[in-house]
């Protein structure tokens, strides 16, 4: 099979891995990981919505919103998933938040203020 195998191999596993380190706290493997692929797979919808939970992890809310505002289509995503919602709200309430607490007032605030857009929006449920 050779090297298309491994490469595709190597996508997979990333896919994976990266919201595994996050979901461990390991912000900086995850961004080496997502560093690691080819610029053509980084650029995919899944990568970029993986590069803003890392940035997001990291800190940078401000960049991850960035990528956000750049637009991507993640084209695996399953409908009714709502990854893009979870990362959305957590980048517009830190954001909201200025560096302090996320607070039920903050998370409130950031909601009312920053929906999330329509071309984010795979909810199989009433929204709210």
């Amino acid at each position: 099979m050779g090297r298309p195998y491994w490469k595709h191999f190597h996508t997979a596993l990333a896919r994976e891995a990266i919201p595994a380190l996050l979901a461990a706290g390991r912000a900086g493997d995850a961004a080496a990981v997502l560093e690691a692929l080819r610029p053509s797979v980084r650029d995919r919808g899944r990568f970029r919505l993986l590069q803003a939970q890392v940035l997001l992890a990291q800190g940078d809310a401000q960049a991850a919103r960035a990528v956000f505002d750049a637009r991507f289509e993640v084209d695996d995503l399953r409908e009714g998933e709502e990854t893009l919602e979870r990362t959305w709200y957590a980048v517009v309430e830190q954001l909201m938040a200025g560096g302090g607490p996320v607070t039920e007032d903050v998370r409130a605030r950031a909601r009312a203020a920053h929906p999330l857009p329509r071309r984010y929006d795979y909810r199989m449920r009433p929204h709210g």
